[in-house]
């Protein structure tokens, strides 16, 4: 993020310096296309320029004082007040070094009265010697010299509206690309707390269960030892990457389900539905295991019968997926729970408005149904 910020301050100082170099550069040109002399005609040049130096040193003084200390921290009045002066001190200074822009006085005999110009008569020539012409007193012809001499203020303004044009425009890139780095930051986060969201006492009565199956069935705790292996190696290596692939995220809900069906073994009527073929797209991970989590944690009941059952299933270019289980008045618990509400967030971010999100509670039932777009 750092190394971007430098690269758009890099890009918006080189934007400034070109067009200053043009400014610069322009009198140079505009004397020598008007006056088709060989040379550089620098005396007229540096005139120039030293009409150009206030209107560089107000740009100056705006872009690096002003407006990221004044009028991008909201002071508005300040930089209202402080820009009004720095205009004024300009416009002064602009025209107190201000050359001559009047023609000397034409000779006398180029001063004809009517009647002499219609006689065709000349008076004549006297003996006094030829004004003396010099650079400042040359009339400022071409594009810029009107422009930086005749319109103080509105040239001033065009700078100033210029500079806080562009400056506005690269403090939006950057603070857009700040909220797509927090937001990715965000979303990183809530999913590193959703990796920790599978209940520690989940691991530690899969243990216990483990324990005792190693004096009955050592089989099926051999068995067990590697189902959780693999949900801890898809929880801390699989689930870091930004996407996985659909078969590994339904494996891992499955093996998840195989490892509390142990814990609860038949009084829970655990019914799954999976697609045959899966499609090779890639998915968020994590993204379903809050719903599953909630559902073993707030639907199971010791004393009365309890089920859950998942479905998954492709339409189209979307994934359906179902998660219906027992209620026992814990809607409440279910809904406050913060994963649930973290992978709200989640889906936010990674979606924004293209899924559904649809909770039903109704006849002792608790209903999620989560719909996302995928790419086949």
């Amino acid at each position: 993020m750092e190394r971007q910020e430098r690269r758009l301050r890099l890009l918006e100082n080189l934007i400034y310096l070109i067009i200053w170099v043009v400014v610069l550069i322009a009198p140079i040109w505009d004397f020598n296309a008007t006056e088709n002399s060989s040379g550089i005609d620098w005396k007229a040049t540096i005139y120039a320029w030293k009409m150009v130096c206030p209107l560089l040193i107000l740009f100056l003084v705006n872009n690096y004082v002003l407006l990221p200390f004044l009028l991008i921290r909201k002071k508005s009045w300040l930089y209202l007040l402080f820009t009004l002066c720095a205009i004024a001190l300009t416009v002064t200074v602009c025209v107190y070094n201000r050359p001559n822009r009047d023609m000397p006085n034409r000779p006398p005999w180029e001063n004809r009265q009517p009647e002499q110009m219609i006689s065709g008569q000349r008076p004549p020539a006297p003996s006094m010697p030829a004004p003396q012409f010099r650079p400042e007193d040359r009339p400022m012809r071409g594009f810029w010299f009107p422009l930086l001499f005749h319109f103080h203020i509105p040239t001033i303004l065009l700078i100033i509206g210029l500079n806080v044009a562009i400056k506005f425009l690269f403090k939006s890139i950057r603070d857009d690309h700040r909220m797509k780095d927090l937001e990715k930051q965000t979303s990183e986060t809530e999913l590193a707390y959703l990796k920790h969201q599978i209940n520690p006492h989940f691991f530690m009565n899969t243990l216990n269960n483990i324990h005792a199956l190693i004096d009955i069935d050592k089989e099926k705790a051999q068995q067990t030892v590697l189902e959780l292996s693999k949900i801890m190696r898809y929880v801390l290596y699989e689930a870091s990457l930004p996407s996985v692939p659909l078969e590994k995220e339904i494996h891992f809900l499955s093996n998840y389900i195989e490892l509390m069906k142990i814990r609860y073994t038949e009084q829970v009527d655990i019914r799954v539905s999976l697609p045959e073929q899966i499609p090779d797209t890639q998915i968020p991970p994590l993204l379903f295991i809050s719903f599953l989590e909630n559902a073993f944690k707030h639907g199971i009941s010791y004393r009365k019968a309890s089920f859950i059952h998942l479905s998954m299933e492709i339409k189209e270019q979307e994934l359906h997926c179902l998660f219906v289980n027992s209620n026992f008045d814990t809607q409440k618990a279910q809904e406050a729970g913060f994963g649930l509400e973290n992978t709200r967030k989640r889906l936010h971010l990674l979606y924004n408005t293209n899924y559904t999100l649809h909770i039903e509670n109704k006849d002792n039932q608790y209903r999620v149904l989560l719909i996302i777009p995928i790419q086949l």
